[in-house]
């Protein structure tokens, strides 16, 4: 009776990880919509400088530094509710980005409701994913549910594309598109059982010395990826000229080698472990930040727009070990229950540094060159290689 019960167990968990993986899936295709027409959508609509750009940050990265409120005070819910509603409202303010942002000042509420519904997911994924995985696969389960999300992405960088190349279609569109997506996800999260029936109850927050490290590599990874979002795209439209189809096209490219490679990074996490993963990361990110800052010494144009992708392209498939912190935390946790709220311990202060950075990245940018922005990331990510050689996980 009891081999009869593990085997249905097997088959929940097994039945719950195939939704859940579809519903990152539609995730996937709703999130590269946005992420592609985003800067363009922006440039086009509110003619903002540089300087604006950066402090456009500050109230759009503000849902990630109140994460571990959000987190905290949603804890009673269980982490598969609060996935739910994240996603609606992904879904119900993407719509309020395309039809009902006529000033910037609702540009900046829709997108931070966005956020919000993106920033509590950015945690939950990790930790609903780690929980449908077996112990010694937490770096391949992470690394699959990462490559369907990016073979998803492709079919959202290929409807803007297409939509915009040979369709006519207008910023409009692509948001409802975007957001019946994220109402497809929503849907497939609800029927999803988890393995284990936890108790939340009440409100939890966790900041514990054991954990000082993953905090610490934390804040360095908000500083690598916000120079990463909000600069290298601003590099391409800004000093090249790059118009939005060919943002799609690169997106493209960047998710057909991040499904093999989110895949691969996933199992080598499992058999080398993270340190040396994260270390890989720190000194790959080192030299795109130097290769972002050497365009502008190079007089050759097409050079110079070759290396600047090439970096963005580079740059974009290194998120992928970002799992390897995930997983670094899950090794280390001294309970359980600490694990998603100490997930959203670190996705604050990374976005503490996320809101902040922008400023001076944009104050560096208009004063001595966007350059100096990137000459700054390279510090950051020496500072992080620092750090991530301290890493030690007691078998």
């Amino acid at each position: 009776m009891s081999q009869l019960n593990s085997k249905q167990g097997l088959k929940v968990v097994l039945s719950s990880l195939f939704l859940f993986i579809l519903a990152n899936a539609f995730m996937g295709i709703g999130g590269g919509i946005n992420d592609t027409i985003f800067n363009n959508y922006i440039a086009a609509t509110y003619k903002i400088s540089p300087m604006a750009r950066g402090v456009l940050e500050f109230p759009r990265e503000t849902p990630g530094f109140l994460i571990i409120f959000l987190i905290g005070f949603l804890y009673f819910l269980g982490d598969l509710r609060v996935s739910i509603i994240a996603t609606f409202l992904c879904s119900f303010s993407l719509i309020g980005l395309g039809f009902l942002a006529p000033s910037f000042l609702l540009l900046i509420v829709w997108t931070a409701i966005y956020n919000t519904g993106t920033h509590l997911n950015m945690v939950l994924t990790s930790s609903i994913g780690m929980e449908l995985s077996k112990e010694d696969e937490y770096g391949k389960i992470l690394g699959i549910i990462g490559s369907v999300a990016t073979a998803a992405s492709i079919i959202g960088y290929f409807i803007v594309m297409v939509g915009f190349k040979f369709l006519n279609f207008s910023f409009q569109a692509a948001y409802v598109i975007a957001a019946v997506m994220y109402l497809f996800a929503a849907l497939f999260l609800v029927p999803i059982k988890l393995p284990k029936k936890t108790q939340h109850k009440g409100f939890k927050f966790v900041i514990k010395k054991d954990y000082w490290l993953y905090y610490v590599l934390s804040v360095f990874f908000g500083a690598r990826k916000q120079i990463f979002i909000t600069f290298a795209p601003w590099v391409l439209i800004k000093i090249f000229k790059q118009p939005v189809a060919n943002f799609a096209l690169v997106g493209i490219i960047c998710s057909f080698l991040g499904i093999g490679f989110r895949n691969i990074i996933g199992r080598l996490i499992d058999r080398f472990g993270e340190k040396k993963i994260l270390t890989f990361d720190a000194i790959v990110i080192f030299l795109i930040c130097l290769g972002y800052a050497a365009t502008e010494n190079i007089k050759i144009k097409w050079l110079a727009l070759g290396l600047a992708y090439g970096c963005y392209i580079i740059d974009n498939l290194m998120f992928a070990t970002s799992m390897a912190r995930s997983t670094y935390i899950k090794k280390i946790i001294k309970h359980p229950d600490d694990l998603t709220p100490t997930l959203s311990t670190g996705t604050s202060m990374d976005h503490a540094v996320s809101m902040s950075l922008p400023m001076l990245s944009g104050f560096l940018w208009n004063k001595f060159g966007y350059e100096y922005v990137f000459l700054l990331a390279a510090v950051f990510a020496l500072g992080n290689l620092y750090f991530v050689r301290k890493i030690k996980i007691e078998s």
